[in-house]
């Protein structure tokens, strides 16, 4: 009967030892707002509010942050290959250094957000708004992008190969230093923005608002610009060869 008795209370005991919360849970529930370097890979943080939160180095790989709030947020150097940021709400957040690789971003707020040299390649960005998004050095390598919003951004000395902008606002944005390569700009308004110095080819401008961008310096092999609209385009010291103009004309 003793033996039955002390058995029974080590099970109670046991039983009433305190239930730690994991970093994903205290996170979700605002009891803090850092976990650097934290593995949170597949974690589900759908509609929460992570908004400051400081996640630098974490691996947020298919991990859900659909429809959560993240803005203001630190994502530098995190490693989220194949998460979900639909719908998400990162404004000014920093993805400086990231892996966002095969990530999701339709829809998403990012305006003001800095992916400075991240890696977005083949990421899903259609109707994302990057409005004065900072992409220095980013991996756009086949991303789509289609009617996007990203007037104003900074896409400064980017990787464009096979990148999808079909009917993106683009407007004052910098493209100087780009490397651009069998992208897709077709209906896009691009007015006012800046390649200078860029490397364009084989990429589509087909019916895009080009007028009074500057791509002074720049090398332009192959593309097409049939029915674009290139009024005011400064072309100086720009090297055009086998481009298709507004009127159809293949250059030589």
């Amino acid at each position: 009967m003793w033996a039955k008795r002390v058995a029974a209370a080590v099970v109670g005991g046991l039983l009433a030892l305190p239930v730690w919360a994991t970093p994903a849970e205290d996170l979700i529930a605002g009891l803090r707002k850092e976990c650097r370097g934290c593995d949170l890979t597949g974690v589900s943080f759908k509609k929460a509010n992570l908004e400051g939160v400081d996640l630098t180095g974490a691996i947020l790989t298919d991990a859900s942050f659909h429809r959560a709030n993240l803005r203001g947020a630190i994502l530098d150097d995190v490693s989220a290959i194949g998460a979900n940021f639909n719908l998400v709400d990162a404004t000014k957040t920093s993805f400086k250094g990231a892996d966002l690789s095969r990530t999701l971003m339709y829809g998403a707020q990012l305006s003001g957000a800095d992916f400075s040299k991240a890696n977005l390649t083949e990421a899903r960005m259609q109707t994302a708004r990057l409005t004065s998004a900072i992409l220095v050095g980013a991996v756009l390598d086949r991303v789509v992008a289609r009617d996007a919003v990203a007037n104003n951004a900074d896409f400064s000395g980017v990787s464009m190969l096979q990148t999808n902008l079909t009917g993106a606002s683009l407007g004052r944005s910098l493209f100087d230093g780009a490397t651009i390569a069998y992208a897709g700009f077709v209906n896009a308004e691009i007015s006012r923005a800046s390649f200078v110095g860029a490397k364009i080819s084989v990429t589509d401008f087909y019916g895009s608002d080009l007028r009074r961008a500057n791509v002074a310096g720049a090398v332009l092999t192959g593309n097409r610009f049939e029915t674009a609209a290139l009024t005011d385009v400064n072309l100086d010291e720009a090297q055009m060869r086998g481009n298709f103009m507004a009127d159809g004309r293949l250059q030589e």
